[in-house]
């Protein structure tokens, strides 16, 4: 059954016809059903305790894994130039799916340990849909579009650059107002990327982010629940029966984990670890399967952000090369912010762990990229 499964994933995305890397896809596809058992490992103990039910979470993710998976191979087959020439209708349709995260009755309201209302979903029946996820990608198409473009001016025409930025700028607020910090320092990011591979002098952007401490300053300091997440970060057992209790039953996972991992069923984490298997995912893999296991799944991570870029780099279309590494870059900068939040080298954001992290905005959004991505490095001629 396997087998045939595997033949006709194979055949939908015409592997003979349009050649696209194999060992990539593997690895996309492992990461898929290997996260998929992981998130159940870490969401078992929660889903039997609220819902009487320990495969809840497991079957909603199952169910988000099979749309990806679909929507990955419908994504593979659609020529990434549309996205070039539909760019600005779809970053529109994004600001208005993020508006819609605050209208009382389709947005979703979340309280935090903070006393802060978080408005991040949209709700879709049973599910809810997080268009801050979806964003991420229509900045990255759009300014790929716009640096196109602006590469064709035969001399800078400075009025021309108010428009897109004042549309970036609108996606960043609107994100920043939710709040999703940890997703504005993701699209930051990968904005800073492909200016920066789009030759934009690196002094200057230095000199830029010396700019905008001032501004930091006040979106950290001056905001109560983000200033609280600075002290917990700084001093977390001195909160660890409050708001530090998931960063310090993070590190007692790791250390329980030890070399080898811990039998699942005694787990410190799954135990005490609020909501293990979103954003602190990574803490219950490390005490199931040690440190030799997250050494295994980071090289696998590694292994697809090198293979991206290594296919993106010989892509003769600039707007699909900007794009594919845009796209590594927001896969790449989550891995990363992720794993420096449930280790203690940053505060806590709320970002979910590619492939491995309950949700289904997420899981969609990172099968959108790779599906975009792989078609890119097959439809180009590349030598």
């Amino acid at each position: 059954m396997i087998r045939a499964l595997r033949l006709k994933l194979l055949e939908s995305l015409r592997i003979g016809k349009h050649p696209i890397d194999l060992p990539m896809l593997y690895v996309v596809l492992l990461l898929l059903f290997g996260g998929l058992s992981i998130m159940f490992s870490g969401s078992s103990i929660t889903a039997q305790r609220e819902f009487e039910d320990s495969m809840y979470f497991f079957k909603k993710q199952a169910l988000w894994m099979g749309i990806s998976l679909f929507t990955f191979t419908v994504i593979v087959n659609i020529p990434f130039q549309i996205y070039q020439k539909y760019s600005s209708q779809i970053i529109l349709f994004s600001i208005v799916l993020l508006v819609l995260v605050f209208i009382p009755g389709i947005g979703k309201s979340v309280g935090t340990y903070y006393g802060r209302n978080f408005h991040r979903w949209i709700n879709m029946g049973s599910f809810q849909l997080q268009p801050s996820e979806f964003a991420k990608i229509a900045v990255v198409s759009y300014l790929s579009a716009f640096l196109v473009k602006k590469s064709s001016w035969e001399v800078p025409e400075y009025s021309k650059f108010l428009f897109p930025g004042a549309v970036i700028s609108s996606i960043i607020a609107l994100i920043i107002i939710e709040p999703a910090f940890g997703t504005t320092l993701e699209i930051i990011s990968v904005i800073i990327v492909l200016i920066f591979i789009d030759g934009f002098p690196i002094q200057r952007l230095f000199f830029a982010f010396l700019a905008s401490i001032p501004l930091l300053f006040i979106l950290i300091y001056r905001v109560g629940y983000r200033k609280k997440r600075i002290e917990v970060w700084l001093d977390p057992y001195k909160y660890k029966w409050s708001e530090g209790h998931q960063l310090v039953s993070s590190f007692k996972a790791f250390g329980e984990g030890r070399w080898f991992g811990t039998e699942i069923s005694s787990g410190y984490s799954h135990r005490y670890l609020t909501y293990s298997h979103t954003d602190f995912v990574a803490a219950t893999f490390v005490e199931d399967f040690g440190f030799l296991g997250f050494l295994a799944l980071f090289s696998l991570f590694i292994f697809l952000v090198l293979r991206g870029f290594l296919l993106v780099k010989r892509v003769q279309d600039y707007y699909g090369f900007l794009l594919g590494v845009g796209l590594i870059a927001l896969i790449s900068v989550q891995i990363l912010i992720n794993l420096f939040v449930v280790t203690g080298i940053f505060p806590v954001t709320g970002i979910s762990l590619p492939f491995l992290s309950y949700g289904g905005s997420s899981l969609l959004t990172v099968m959108i990229s790779l599906g975009i991505l792989l078609n890119i490095t097959r439809s180009e001629n590349i030598t």
